[in-house]
């Protein structure tokens, strides 16, 4: 009896020996699958946590908004670097842009592309521009804008009017005003008066030296006295050339009186020659553009800048004329990118840029108001410049300039060289202007006058 018991024993011990091995594998097997489910579940969590925070840091819902422009080197460069600090400080905005080698390029690529209902949102080009663009209906008008106000005078008279505006200035550049030499100058001449005064006292013609130097083989540098004897050369209105004006007559009389009468001014020296006796020392003051700011900077010559003075037996300053660049806005741009477009607009024409701007580029600020910020107070040259450019006039049409310089340029010539009293000049300059605008050919010279650097 005691044999058969340790006999069912051992079998059932040896049944158990055998199923103990399976018993585990299935315990196992289960414990593993589950296992493996959980950790899969950690994983497809742990990607989708990731995936979110991507799209959170990278949002695939920014608005777009393009931009195109022509600038120069110096300004393509300030432009790029504060349009990546507004995407920085504005996440769901995201502004691209692109650089166009000449203005008639940029104009007819957005002409084409808006025409086809496409094309950036701003365009950024020279204000003369948006009058032929507004003509073919491709900007969006911009007449209810807040800047409008505080906009230098001669920008806003070529920015269109009060009920048709298609852009807003927003730099200016390339207008004449005064320089001089203020290791040679004690006191600037308020007047010409006082101006011609002086050049009597330090003139030395054998030695070349002179106190003043006027290149009046260039139009640009004749028309400024022609606002100063308060008048003005085109109305920006209707179009119409004015050259046969009282105004007019008083400019060739002055130059008369300094060149020929007087004998003042050298009446064979050009651009250059008059650049480089300022550059030598050789002339006091001149009259030059904001441009050759920076080359008698990089010169090193101690000089300041004013505005023009007073006209000989007037009262008022010439008025060189002005140019600038501005925003434009795409006919075809609406809703959240008109506004994100017009927020950035805003972003530049802040003071805080437009003084960056003074700093880092060959232009000035659009605002008047910014005469009066500290910056500009404590920069002699900058606060010169903002002077004369207040009184500026804005620049006509290209293709009407063109017309106006050649008629002007030929005339004072034979004024100066005798050939042409001033009455009979100021008849001749309005004939030739509006035969050359028909397509007729009424100068005695029919090639294009030299323009302003």
């Amino acid at each position: 009896m005691k044999l058969k018991l340790d006999f069912k024993k051992l079998f059932f011990l040896m049944i158990s020996l055998v199923l103990l091995p399976a018993i585990l594998f299935l315990v196992s097997c289960s414990l593993f699958k589950s296992k493996e489910a959980n950790v899969l579940q950690i994983e497809t969590s742990a990607e989708t946590v990731s995936t979110q925070t991507i799209e959170e840091s990278n949002p695939s819902n920014f608005l777009q908004i393009n931009i195109w422009d022509d600038l120069n080197p110096k300004e393509q460069i300030e432009l790029l670097n504060d349009l990546e600090q507004f995407n920085k400080e504005n996440p769901g905005i995201k502004i691209s842009s692109r650089h166009l080698r000449s203005e008639e390029e940029l104009v007819d690529q957005f002409k084409a592309a808006s025409l086809s209902g496409a094309g950036p949102e701003i365009l950024i080009a020279r204000i003369g521009a948006s009058t032929a663009l507004a003509a073919s209906s491709v900007l969006k008008p911009l007449t209810d804008e807040k800047y409008y106000s505080d906009i230098l005078d001669g920008l806003l008279e070529i920015s269109g009017n009060e009920e048709n505006r298609f852009v807003i200035p927003f730099r200016a550049y390339d207008f004449l005003m005064l320089f001089y030499n203020k290791d040679l100058v004690q006191k600037v001449p308020a007047t010409f008066t006082e101006l011609l005064a002086y050049c009597q006292e330090v003139n030395n013609p054998k030695e070349e030296t002179y106190g003043f130097l006027l290149n009046s083989k260039e139009a640009d540098w004749v028309i400024p006295f022609i606002g100063g004897y308060q008048d003005w050369i085109y109305d920006y209105d209707n179009g119409a050339i004015s050259l046969d004006s009282e105004a007019m007559l008083q400019t060739l009389k002055f130059l008369e009186k300094m060149y020929k009468e007087d004998k003042l001014l050298p009446n064979d020296y050009e651009y250059e020659d008059i650049n480089n006796a300022f550059l030598t020392g050789k002339a006091h003051m001149i009259i030059n553009g904001s441009w050759a700011v920076s080359e008698y900077n990089d010169a090193r010559i101690n000089f300041g800048v004013s505005k023009i003075p007073v006209v000989l037996g007037g009262y008022n300053n010439p008025t060189p004329m002005i140019d600038g660049f501005g925003f434009m806005i795409n006919m075809n741009c609406y809703g959240e990118s008109l506004d994100a477009s017009r927020k950035l607009i805003s972003y530049f024409m802040s003071e805080k840029l437009q003084e960056k701007w003074n700093r880092g580029t060959q232009t000035i600020s659009v605002l008047k108001s910014i005469s009066q910020s500290p910056m500009v107070k404590n920069d002699p040259i900058l606060s010169g410049q903002l002077s004369q450019a207040l009184i500026c006039r804005g620049k006509p049409p290209t293709d009407i300039l063109r017309f106006i310089r050649d008629s002007i340029r030929i005339n004072v010539e034979n004024v100066l060289n005798g050939n042409i009293t001033p009455e009979e000049a100021i008849i001749k300059m309005q004939e030739d202007a509006l035969s050359l605008k028909s397509g007729k050919t009424g100068t005695s010279e029919s090639s294009a006058s030299t323009t302003a650097k």
